[in-house]
């Protein structure tokens, strides 16, 4: 079940449609919901003038009051619906900040996020990948064109029997209790190629009184992310399931080519795992 969720708010781009996702979900679960806005202080060890300070300054100042606005936005919702709830916000150089949050979403059941959008980028939009590899915990991706509170009546599970896709379900299972309808999409599977095949995955299911239907499609590796996303389109789903993949190099974590493609395109809010 899920009982402890925050969100994280950005404060330089809208966040009101996240806010109304992030409550939809508290209050579909009844739980308690953290939002937490972060504003980052400029670091620059080369400032030579006192202008380019006075610059900083006024640039650190203009994120304090936009948190304090979005955070304001967060108090008037969560109270309406009567979700229990707390506003936080972090200030601190781009590097703590990050490791603040991301130690933060470790003691939480769900960690929602907004997509990052390259039209419109922020200075948070890293924070998805700092939180899917470095919290241990589930992250819901709400995508920047969602304009509706979240719904569970059909859920799509990408399942490709890896063990982030495994730990994805799993995490996911207060939303597939919810789910009218569980489909499950495979890309480029043989039949029983594997001991974690759909098949499988769909018995394993059914012993939780679970029932799935199975969807075999093939897509060229670079394509994948878009063959998934055009099976949720015409299946209508309100909720896709992934693993999140990515390498490690040099101590971060790059995401992997399918992940990073669902970063960019995605069009239906994503509960990823790694």
């Amino acid at each position: 079940m899920l009982n402890d969720i925050s969100v994280l708010l950005p404060v330089d781009r809208p966040a009101s449609a996240l806010i109304d996702c992030a409550a939809s979900v508290a209050a579909l679960f009844e739980a308690h919901l953290d939002g937490i806005a972060c504003v980052y202080q400029a670091l620059n060890p080369m400032i030579a003038s006192e202008a380019a300070a006075v610059v900083m300054a006024a640039e650190y100042q203009t994120g304090v009051e936009q948190a304090s606005l979005v955070l304001d936005q967060f108090e008037i919702v969560t109270r309406k619906l009567g979700i229990p709830h707390d506003a936080k916000s972090t200030f601190d150089v781009s590097y703590e900040a990050t490791r603040t949050l991301t130690q933060m979403s470790r003691l939480y059941d769900l960690n929602i996020v907004a997509q990052p959008d390259r039209s419109n980028p922020s200075r948070t939009d890293f924070l998805s990948e700092a939180v899917l590899f470095g919290s241990g915990r589930p992250m819901l991706m709400i995508p920047y064109i969602t304009h509706a509170p979240i719904k569970t009546d059909r859920v799509l599970i990408c399942w490709d029997g890896g063990i982030p896709a495994t730990r994805a379900v799993h995490d996911a299972m207060p939303f597939l209790r919810k789910a009218k309808t569980i489909d499950i999409v495979t890309v480029n599977e043989k039949e029983g190629a594997s001991e974690a095949s759909s098949a499988a995955l769909m018995a394993h299911l059914a012993r939780r009184d679970l029932a799935a239907t199975p969807y075999r499609i093939t897509a060229d590796t670079a394509n994948i992310h878009n063959a998934i996303l055009s099976l949720a389109a015409d299946n209508n789903s309100d909720l896709m399931v992934m693993g999140g993949y990515g390498h490690s190099r040099l101590r971060e974590f790059i995401l992997g080519g399918t992940t990073r493609g669902m970063f960019e395109s995605l069009t239906v809010p994503a509960l990823i795992s790694h």
